[in-house]
Protein backbone atom coordinates (compact mmCIF):
# COMPACT_ATOMS: atom_id res chain seq x y z
CA UNK A 1 0.00 0.00 0.00
CA UNK A 2 1.26 3.46 -0.84
CA UNK A 3 2.23 5.61 2.13
CA UNK A 4 -0.20 8.24 0.85
CA UNK A 5 -3.13 5.86 0.75
CA UNK A 6 -4.55 4.76 4.09
CA UNK A 7 -7.86 2.96 4.09
CA UNK A 8 -10.11 3.19 7.15
CA UNK A 9 -12.96 0.70 7.42
CA UNK A 10 -15.96 1.92 9.42
CA UNK A 11 -18.36 -0.48 11.12
CA UNK A 12 -21.69 0.63 12.56
CA UNK A 13 -25.45 0.38 12.26
CA UNK A 14 -25.39 1.94 8.83
CA UNK A 15 -27.89 1.53 6.01
CA UNK A 16 -30.93 0.83 8.18
CA UNK A 17 -32.79 4.15 7.73
CA UNK A 18 -32.03 5.30 11.27
CA UNK A 19 -31.41 9.06 11.16
CA UNK A 20 -29.30 8.98 14.31
CA UNK A 21 -26.87 6.33 13.11
CA UNK A 22 -26.72 7.91 9.66
CA UNK A 23 -25.81 11.20 11.33
CA UNK A 24 -23.02 9.37 13.16
CA UNK A 25 -21.59 8.17 9.86
CA UNK A 26 -21.97 11.59 8.24
CA UNK A 27 -20.19 13.31 11.12
CA UNK A 28 -17.42 10.69 11.29
CA UNK A 29 -16.77 11.16 7.58
CA UNK A 30 -16.45 14.91 8.07
CA UNK A 31 -14.18 14.57 11.12
CA UNK A 32 -11.86 11.89 9.74
CA UNK A 33 -11.50 13.43 6.29
CA UNK A 34 -11.04 16.88 7.77
CA UNK A 35 -8.48 15.98 10.44
CA UNK A 36 -6.59 12.95 9.10
CA UNK A 37 -4.60 13.48 5.90
CA UNK A 38 -4.73 11.11 2.94
CA UNK A 39 -7.36 8.65 4.08
CA UNK A 40 -9.94 6.67 2.15
CA UNK A 41 -13.12 5.77 4.02
CA UNK A 42 -15.04 2.56 3.43
CA UNK A 43 -18.21 1.72 5.36
CA UNK A 44 -19.98 -1.54 6.08
CA UNK A 45 -23.64 -0.98 5.27
CA UNK A 46 -26.94 -2.79 4.85
CA UNK A 47 -27.49 -0.61 1.75
CA UNK A 48 -23.99 -0.05 0.37
CA UNK A 49 -25.03 1.75 -2.83
CA UNK A 50 -27.17 4.25 -0.92
CA UNK A 51 -24.46 4.77 1.69
CA UNK A 52 -21.79 5.38 -0.93
CA UNK A 53 -23.95 7.93 -2.73
CA UNK A 54 -25.02 9.75 0.44
CA UNK A 55 -21.54 10.26 1.91
CA UNK A 56 -19.24 10.14 -1.12
CA UNK A 57 -17.40 7.08 0.17
CA UNK A 58 -17.04 3.46 -0.82
CA UNK A 59 -19.29 0.97 0.94
CA UNK A 60 -19.60 -2.81 1.02
CA UNK A 61 -22.36 -5.13 2.14
CA UNK A 62 -22.06 -5.69 5.89
CA UNK A 63 -22.92 -9.39 5.50
CA UNK A 64 -20.48 -10.12 2.67
CA UNK A 65 -17.66 -11.98 4.42
CA UNK A 66 -15.55 -12.34 1.28
CA UNK A 67 -15.74 -8.61 0.55
CA UNK A 68 -14.80 -7.87 4.16
CA UNK A 69 -11.69 -10.04 3.95
CA UNK A 70 -10.69 -8.38 0.68
CA UNK A 71 -11.07 -4.87 2.12
CA UNK A 72 -9.18 -5.78 5.27
CA UNK A 73 -6.25 -7.08 3.22
CA UNK A 74 -5.42 -3.47 2.25
CA UNK A 75 -6.74 -1.71 5.32
CA UNK A 76 -4.76 0.59 7.60
CA UNK A 77 -7.35 0.77 10.39
CA UNK A 78 -10.64 -0.85 11.40
CA UNK A 79 -12.99 1.38 13.42
CA UNK A 80 -15.86 -0.10 15.38
CA UNK A 81 -18.39 2.67 15.91
CA UNK A 82 -19.81 5.02 16.67
CA UNK A 83 -23.18 4.19 18.06
CA UNK A 84 -24.20 1.56 20.61
CA UNK A 85 -22.93 -1.60 18.97
CA UNK A 86 -21.69 -3.78 21.82
CA UNK A 87 -24.89 -4.44 23.75
CA UNK A 88 -27.08 -7.46 24.43
CA UNK A 89 -30.36 -5.88 25.55
CA UNK A 90 -32.38 -7.36 22.71
CA UNK A 91 -30.13 -10.31 21.92
CA UNK A 92 -26.54 -11.43 22.26
CA UNK A 93 -26.46 -11.62 18.44
CA UNK A 94 -25.65 -7.91 18.22
CA UNK A 95 -22.54 -8.08 20.35
CA UNK A 96 -21.55 -11.32 18.61
CA UNK A 97 -21.81 -9.72 15.17
CA UNK A 98 -19.83 -6.59 15.95
CA UNK A 99 -17.13 -8.40 17.93
CA UNK A 100 -16.79 -10.92 15.09
CA UNK A 101 -15.87 -8.03 12.78
CA UNK A 102 -13.27 -6.81 15.24
CA UNK A 103 -11.87 -10.33 15.58
CA UNK A 104 -11.67 -10.79 11.80
CA UNK A 105 -9.72 -7.56 11.43
CA UNK A 106 -7.41 -8.55 14.28
CA UNK A 107 -6.91 -12.00 12.72
CA UNK A 108 -5.78 -10.31 9.49
CA UNK A 109 -3.34 -8.07 11.36
CA UNK A 110 -5.30 -4.82 10.95
CA UNK A 111 -5.11 -2.34 13.87
CA UNK A 112 -8.53 -2.04 15.48
CA UNK A 113 -10.04 0.74 17.56
CA UNK A 114 -13.38 1.50 19.17
CA UNK A 115 -14.53 4.91 17.98
CA UNK A 116 -16.81 7.07 20.13
CA UNK A 117 -19.03 4.17 21.12
CA UNK A 118 -21.48 3.72 23.92
CA UNK A 119 -20.82 0.37 25.60
CA UNK A 120 -23.61 -1.82 26.94
CA UNK A 121 -25.82 -2.69 28.53
CA UNK A 122 -24.10 -6.08 28.72
CA UNK A 123 -26.32 -8.27 30.88
CA UNK A 124 -25.20 -11.74 29.85
CA UNK A 125 -21.98 -13.59 30.60
CA UNK A 126 -21.61 -14.38 26.91
CA UNK A 127 -22.01 -10.71 25.93
CA UNK A 128 -19.45 -9.53 28.46
CA UNK A 129 -16.99 -12.25 27.46
CA UNK A 130 -17.33 -11.57 23.73
CA UNK A 131 -16.90 -7.83 24.23
CA UNK A 132 -13.99 -8.18 26.64
CA UNK A 133 -12.12 -10.57 24.33
CA UNK A 134 -12.48 -8.29 21.28
CA UNK A 135 -11.67 -5.09 23.18
CA UNK A 136 -8.54 -6.64 24.66
CA UNK A 137 -6.91 -6.76 21.21
CA UNK A 138 -7.71 -3.15 20.26
CA UNK A 139 -5.01 -0.50 19.93
CA UNK A 140 -7.15 2.10 21.64
CA UNK A 141 -10.66 2.52 22.98
CA UNK A 142 -12.79 5.66 22.86
CA UNK A 143 -16.18 6.04 24.51
CA UNK A 144 -18.88 8.68 24.36
CA UNK A 145 -19.48 8.66 28.12
CA UNK A 146 -17.64 7.81 31.32
CA UNK A 147 -20.03 4.97 32.21
CA UNK A 148 -19.03 3.12 29.03
CA UNK A 149 -15.35 3.57 29.89
CA UNK A 150 -15.97 2.15 33.37
CA UNK A 151 -17.81 -0.85 31.96
CA UNK A 152 -14.97 -1.51 29.53
CA UNK A 153 -12.51 -1.51 32.43
CA UNK A 154 -14.69 -4.07 34.22
CA UNK A 155 -14.83 -6.57 31.37
CA UNK A 156 -11.27 -6.29 30.07
CA UNK A 157 -8.89 -9.06 31.14
CA UNK A 158 -6.54 -7.84 33.92
CA UNK A 159 -3.50 -7.86 31.64
CA UNK A 160 -5.21 -5.58 29.11
CA UNK A 161 -6.45 -2.77 31.34
CA UNK A 162 -3.64 -0.47 30.16
CA UNK A 163 -5.04 -0.05 26.64
CA UNK A 164 -5.26 3.71 25.93
CA UNK A 165 -8.79 4.93 26.59
CA UNK A 166 -10.49 8.21 25.75
CA UNK A 167 -13.86 9.75 26.57
CA UNK A 168 -15.12 11.93 23.73
CA UNK A 169 -18.46 13.42 22.78
CA UNK A 170 -20.68 11.77 20.22
CA UNK A 171 -19.43 12.90 16.79
CA UNK A 172 -22.85 14.30 15.87
CA UNK A 173 -22.29 17.04 18.44
CA UNK A 174 -19.47 18.29 16.19
CA UNK A 175 -21.45 17.96 12.97
CA UNK A 176 -22.28 21.00 10.87
CA UNK A 177 -24.51 19.77 8.04
CA UNK A 178 -25.12 21.91 5.01
CA UNK A 179 -28.21 24.04 5.52
CA UNK A 180 -31.12 23.12 3.31
CA UNK A 181 -34.83 22.69 3.18
CA UNK A 182 -36.27 19.55 4.73
CA UNK A 183 -39.16 17.68 3.22
CA UNK A 184 -40.13 16.71 6.77
CA UNK A 185 -42.34 19.81 7.17
CA UNK A 186 -45.20 20.79 4.92
CA UNK A 187 -45.28 24.48 4.00
CA UNK A 188 -48.89 24.86 5.13
CA UNK A 189 -48.16 23.51 8.61
CA UNK A 190 -45.12 25.73 8.99
CA UNK A 191 -47.01 28.89 7.97
CA UNK A 192 -49.94 28.14 10.27
CA UNK A 193 -47.67 27.72 13.26
CA UNK A 194 -45.75 30.90 12.46
CA UNK A 195 -48.92 32.94 11.97
CA UNK A 196 -50.40 31.88 15.30
CA UNK A 197 -47.10 32.21 17.18
CA UNK A 198 -47.55 28.71 18.58
CA UNK A 199 -44.54 26.89 20.01
CA UNK A 200 -43.72 23.66 18.21
CA UNK A 201 -42.94 20.68 20.46
CA UNK A 202 -41.19 17.83 18.63
CA UNK A 203 -41.73 14.36 20.08
CA UNK A 204 -38.89 12.02 19.08
CA UNK A 205 -40.31 8.81 20.52
CA UNK A 206 -39.48 5.19 19.86
CA UNK A 207 -41.21 1.87 20.51
CA UNK A 208 -40.32 0.53 23.93
CA UNK A 209 -42.04 -1.56 26.56
CA UNK A 210 -43.02 1.53 28.60
CA UNK A 211 -44.03 3.67 25.63
CA UNK A 212 -47.81 3.34 25.34
CA UNK A 213 -49.40 5.03 22.29
CA UNK A 214 -52.46 6.00 24.36
CA UNK A 215 -50.28 7.86 26.88
CA UNK A 216 -48.43 9.65 24.07
CA UNK A 217 -51.77 10.60 22.50
CA UNK A 218 -52.87 12.02 25.85
CA UNK A 219 -49.69 14.11 25.98
CA UNK A 220 -50.39 15.42 22.47
CA UNK A 221 -53.85 16.55 23.56
CA UNK A 222 -52.57 18.18 26.75
CA UNK A 223 -49.97 20.10 24.72
CA UNK A 224 -52.66 21.34 22.35
CA UNK A 225 -54.80 22.51 25.25
CA UNK A 226 -51.89 24.69 26.39
CA UNK A 227 -51.45 26.22 22.92
CA UNK A 228 -48.48 24.11 21.83
CA UNK A 229 -48.20 22.48 18.41
CA UNK A 230 -47.01 18.88 18.98
CA UNK A 231 -45.39 17.08 16.03
CA UNK A 232 -44.17 13.48 15.87
CA UNK A 233 -40.57 13.07 14.78
CA UNK A 234 -39.77 9.47 13.71
CA UNK A 235 -36.01 8.87 13.59
CA UNK A 236 -36.05 5.22 12.52
CA UNK A 237 -38.16 4.88 9.40
CA UNK A 238 -40.53 1.98 9.70
CA UNK A 239 -40.05 1.36 13.42
CA UNK A 240 -40.82 4.87 14.70
CA UNK A 241 -43.30 5.48 11.90
CA UNK A 242 -45.41 2.59 13.18
CA UNK A 243 -45.48 4.13 16.66
CA UNK A 244 -46.54 7.47 15.12
CA UNK A 245 -49.38 5.70 13.34
CA UNK A 246 -50.47 4.08 16.62
CA UNK A 247 -50.42 7.43 18.42
CA UNK A 248 -52.48 9.04 15.70
CA UNK A 249 -54.91 6.10 15.71
CA UNK A 250 -55.40 6.66 19.45
CA UNK A 251 -56.04 10.36 18.82
CA UNK A 252 -58.58 9.57 16.10
CA UNK A 253 -60.35 7.08 18.36
CA UNK A 254 -60.62 9.81 21.00
CA UNK A 255 -62.17 12.17 18.43
CA UNK A 256 -59.01 14.29 18.06
CA UNK A 257 -57.08 15.43 15.02
CA UNK A 258 -53.98 13.35 14.20
CA UNK A 259 -50.65 14.98 15.02
CA UNK A 260 -48.39 16.20 12.24
CA UNK A 261 -45.59 13.76 11.39
CA UNK A 262 -42.22 15.13 10.29
CA UNK A 263 -40.47 12.22 8.57
CA UNK A 264 -36.68 12.16 8.66
CA UNK A 265 -35.49 10.28 5.59
CA UNK A 266 -31.93 11.61 5.96
CA UNK A 267 -29.83 12.81 8.90
CA UNK A 268 -29.86 16.29 7.38
CA UNK A 269 -33.66 16.28 7.49
CA UNK A 270 -33.58 15.19 11.13
CA UNK A 271 -31.18 18.03 11.93
CA UNK A 272 -33.40 20.56 10.16
CA UNK A 273 -36.58 19.27 11.80
CA UNK A 274 -35.10 19.47 15.30
CA UNK A 275 -33.83 22.98 14.59
CA UNK A 276 -37.32 24.11 13.60
CA UNK A 277 -38.81 23.00 16.93
CA UNK A 278 -39.11 25.30 19.93
CA UNK A 279 -39.00 22.41 22.43
CA UNK A 280 -38.16 18.73 22.15
CA UNK A 281 -39.07 15.61 24.08
CA UNK A 282 -36.54 12.98 23.07
CA UNK A 283 -36.18 9.28 23.58
CA UNK A 284 -33.92 8.98 20.55
CA UNK A 285 -30.41 9.88 21.69
CA UNK A 286 -29.48 11.75 18.55
CA UNK A 287 -32.58 13.91 18.69
CA UNK A 288 -31.23 15.15 22.03
CA UNK A 289 -27.73 15.59 20.65
CA UNK A 290 -29.06 17.58 17.68
CA UNK A 291 -31.15 19.69 20.03
CA UNK A 292 -28.14 20.49 22.21
CA UNK A 293 -26.01 21.33 19.18
CA UNK A 294 -28.65 23.80 17.93
CA UNK A 295 -29.71 25.29 21.25
CA UNK A 296 -33.19 23.75 21.26
CA UNK A 297 -34.51 23.33 24.85
CA UNK A 298 -35.02 19.60 25.35
CA UNK A 299 -36.34 17.11 27.88
CA UNK A 300 -34.73 13.66 27.75
CA UNK A 301 -36.99 10.67 28.26
CA UNK A 302 -34.85 7.82 29.49
CA UNK A 303 -35.27 4.30 28.20
CA UNK A 304 -31.55 3.44 28.08
CA UNK A 305 -28.44 4.43 30.09
CA UNK A 306 -27.02 6.21 27.04
CA UNK A 307 -29.82 8.78 27.21
CA UNK A 308 -29.20 9.41 30.91
CA UNK A 309 -25.45 9.69 30.29
CA UNK A 310 -25.84 12.36 27.62
CA UNK A 311 -28.45 14.26 29.63
CA UNK A 312 -26.01 14.48 32.54
CA UNK A 313 -23.14 15.64 30.32
CA UNK A 314 -25.27 18.32 28.65
CA UNK A 315 -27.07 19.42 31.86
CA UNK A 316 -30.35 18.47 30.20
CA UNK A 317 -33.43 17.75 32.34
CA UNK A 318 -34.47 14.12 32.48
CA UNK A 319 -38.01 12.77 32.67
CA UNK A 320 -38.55 10.07 35.28
CA UNK A 321 -37.87 6.55 34.01
CA UNK A 322 -40.79 4.21 33.53
CA UNK A 323 -44.15 4.74 31.86
CA UNK A 324 -44.84 8.02 30.10
CA UNK A 325 -46.76 10.23 32.56
CA UNK A 326 -48.43 12.94 30.42
CA UNK A 327 -49.13 15.39 33.26
CA UNK A 328 -45.60 15.15 34.66
CA UNK A 329 -43.96 15.44 31.24
CA UNK A 330 -46.13 18.43 30.36
CA UNK A 331 -45.05 20.21 33.55
CA UNK A 332 -41.38 19.57 32.73
CA UNK A 333 -41.81 20.79 29.16
CA UNK A 334 -43.48 23.95 30.47
CA UNK A 335 -40.48 24.52 32.73
CA UNK A 336 -37.96 24.48 29.88
CA UNK A 337 -36.33 27.82 29.03
CA UNK A 338 -36.96 29.70 25.83
CA UNK A 339 -35.01 28.94 22.69
CA UNK A 340 -32.05 29.28 22.23
CA UNK A 341 -30.82 27.27 25.20
CA UNK A 342 -27.16 27.51 26.18
CA UNK A 343 -25.83 24.03 26.95
CA UNK A 344 -22.38 23.56 28.59
CA UNK A 345 -20.85 21.92 25.54
CA UNK A 346 -17.36 23.43 25.43
CA UNK A 347 -15.64 20.60 27.37
CA UNK A 348 -17.36 18.02 25.18
CA UNK A 349 -16.49 19.74 21.91
CA UNK A 350 -12.81 19.92 22.87
CA UNK A 351 -12.48 16.20 23.60
CA UNK A 352 -11.52 14.92 20.14
CA UNK A 353 -8.01 16.32 19.33
CA UNK A 354 -6.06 13.90 21.60
CA UNK A 355 -7.98 10.94 20.14
CA UNK A 356 -7.38 12.06 16.56
CA UNK A 357 -3.67 12.51 17.29
CA UNK A 358 -3.51 8.95 18.63
CA UNK A 359 -5.32 7.61 15.55
CA UNK A 360 -2.91 9.46 13.29
CA UNK A 361 0.03 7.82 15.08
CA UNK A 362 -1.45 4.39 14.39
CA UNK A 363 -1.97 5.27 10.72
CA UNK A 364 1.61 6.52 10.48
CA UNK A 365 2.83 3.00 11.21
CA UNK A 366 1.33 1.75 7.94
Amino acid sequence: MSAKFRKILLSGYYGFDNAGDEAVLASLCDILRGKLPNVELVALSAKPEATAAAYDIRAINRWDKAALRTELAECALFCSGGGSLLQDVTSVRSVWYYTSLLRQAQKQGVPTIVLAQGLGPLRTKAGRWLAGRALSKCRLLSWRDAASERLAAEILPPAQKTIPSYVVCDPVLLWQPTAGDSSAVADGEELTVAAQNIKVVALALRPWRNMQPAAAACLVQLLREQNFQPVLLPYHLGEDEKLAEQINAALTTAGQEPAAVWLCATPQEAWTAVGRADLLLGMRLHSLIMAAAQGVPALAFSYDPKVEAFARMAAMPLAAAGDLQPDSVLAQLNALPAKPQAYPLAPLLGSWPPLLAAINRILAEK
